[in-house]
Formats: structure tokens, sequence, C-alpha cells
């Protein structure tokens, strides 16, 4: 069962935090990432919003794991929301 995972957070730059990450490096990226099989990410007043479809929960979980969390605490704080849920295949085919 295919697994969706949509990040909604602030654009945040390299020089901003210890990390040196921005908010696109924070998503997975196609090609390189096990188990992605699409990523969209778009711009919106400041705000980064990255939808990721996976093969599975198991891959979007080791994607998004405990060190994720705690980077992405530190980038946004309270600042960001992340939904993981299944894809009912069978009601999309209907």
């Amino acid at each position: 069962m295919r697994y969706l995972a949509i990040l909604d957070c602030p654009v945040t730059f390299s020089g901003e935090n210890s990390y040196g990450m921005t908010s696109v490096d924070m998503c997975p990226s196609a090609g390189i990432t096990r188990g992605l099989i699409s990523r969209h990410v778009k711009v919106v007043d400041g705000r980064l919003i990255a939808v990721c479809i996976w093969t599975s929960e198991f891959c979007s979980r080791v994607f998004f794991d405990t060190a994720w969390y705690e980077k992405a605490g530190e980038l946004w704080g309270d600042q960001y929301q992340l939904r993981l849920e299944a894809i009912d295949e069978e009601t999309q085919a209907a």
C-alpha cells in the first residue's frame, strides 16, 4: 500500500541554522531516497509545501526518523506540520 507524506514548513536558508540546511534539504530526493515514488515541492508565502508518495509506510518512516524530527525541531520549532497517511488505492480506482 502506498503512503503519503505532506510537509508544510517555513522556508529556511543554510545560513540560518547550525546544520547548514535549507528546507528543501529536509525533503526526500527522487532517485536517491529509497522507496520514494514522487515528490512535488511548492513555495507559497514563505512556506514550503512538499507532497511525497512512498512505496510503503516503512520507507516513509525510515526517512522521517528520530534524527529528522530533531533537525526539524531546530530548523522550524513548532512552525511545521508533517502529515503521514496510507493511500487507499482501492478507493482511488473507483
